[in-house]
């Protein structure tokens, strides 16, 4: 079921998480509305800029992958990997009481088993 839609998710998932682009261009103002919190000095804005850059990076390559099957192995797997990992930190961390992370934590939760599927041919 999944390997008949696949294109489909991968668009409409890696646009989702190419949405990070905005931590990249605007950082401050996204991690205020997202986490309540804003970077306070140069290093936390870095990371939180850099950070964002990856996470757009992995929608691109979704993206890519959507329309080239012999990238999509181990796109997924890095994509996996990340969603993940931000899924369970944030589900771990006193954030996820914000609606907004919640959201994006089981999004991210979701994406990772449905690629998972994928993979496993599930």
């Amino acid at each position: 079921m999944l390997a008949a839609q696949i294109e489909i998710i991968l668009l409409i998932t890696g646009l989702a998480t190419a949405g990070a682009v905005a931590l990249f261009v605007a950082p401050v103002t996204t991690m205020k509305i997202l986490f309540g919190q804003a970077p306070h000095d140069a290093l936390s804005l870095l990371i939180a800029r850099h950070w964002g850059l990856l996470v757009c990076l992995v929608g691109a390559l979704l993206i890519y992958s959507a329309y080239h099957a012999e990238i999509r192995v181990p796109t997924l797997i890095v994509a996996i990997a990340e969603k993940a990992a931000f899924a369970l930190g944030m589900f771990i961390s006193p954030f996820r009481r914000r609606p907004a992370v919640l959201v994006m934590a089981l999004a991210d939760a979701s994406m990772a088993a449905m690629y998972l599927m994928y993979l496993t041919g599930l």
